[in-house]
């Protein structure tokens, strides 16, 4: 018989290395869907309310408060079990009165940190794509999959937007410059937060790379995995990173 599609099934010790998940414990795991996040740069929800946010202790006990509308992710209720959730995601529960986003270590695991109900209500979005749509709208694209559609002709691919939840009204743009705060998501810098301080354009395919310096330590990071967090300073709390 031939196969249909992909499988459902993800043993532990295959499981993507941005899980902080015992890989010894049991011999099965959830496997995030299809969603706004790549699987490999995903938890599932289920994973991230009984392992992470220790919710409950067992699968059916974190699928029946999804069942319930007592997740939301972004502003929106969620109850599928498996959708992914990614970097800068903010999970409510709204029951326990918490919230938490989602952020990286300096070992490139996603972990969720907590934050007050304030900055609940806002996330950065980095942008990913810009086009023209009919009208003459502008439409971007962000790295969680959403799209904002309006006059936004100043915005630039790798600039970051400071969206209110859930509503995705533009509250304030982190240009991708000199003299940006930036949070490292990838390589042997990910983690670290630092100013940009150059832009050092390379004439071929390969990415840009950025030099950006901290407390007197400079280090490097190509541009793809550079996510702008602000101006001056971070303008969301960024605890668990270095």
């Amino acid at each position: 018989m031939a196969k249909k599609g992909g499988s459902r099934h993800l043993k532990r010790y295959a499981a993507s290395r941005a899980l902080k998940l015992p890989r010894k414990s049991f011999t099965w795991t959830t496997k995030a869907a299809p969603g706004p996040h790549p699987s490999k740069g995903a938890i599932p929800l289920r994973l991230l309310l009984r392992d992470y946010l220790s919710v409950g202790h067992e699968g059916r006990v974190i699928d029946h408060i999804l069942s319930k509308g007592n997740v939301l992710v972004d502003g929106k209720v969620r109850r599928e079990p498996k959708f992914p959730v990614g970097i800068m995601d903010v999970v409510q529960l709204p029951a326990l009165g918490r919230s938490y986003r989602v952020l990286l270590d300096h070992r490139k695991r996603l972990i969720v940190s907590e934050i007050n109900q304030s900055e609940a209500s806002v996330k950065l979005c980095e942008v990913v794509r810009k086009q023209i749509v009919r009208g003459g709208k502008v439409q971007l694209t962000f790295h969680d999959g959403k799209t904002l559609v309006g006059d936004l002709n100043e915005f630039k691919p790798r600039d970051v937007a400071k969206l209110a939840l859930p509503d995705l009204k533009v509250l304030e743009r982190f240009p991708f410059e000199v003299g940006a705060m930036a949070l490292i998501t990838g390589g042997t810098n990910v983690g670290k937060i630092g100013r940009i301080s150059e832009i050092k354009r390379v004439t071929s395919a390969q990415p840009n790379i950025v030099i950006l310096k901290t407390d007197g330590e400079e280090f490097q990071a190509p541009e793809d995995y550079v996510f702008v967090v602000g101006k001056k300073k971070p303008s969301i709390t960024l605890p668990g990173v270095r």
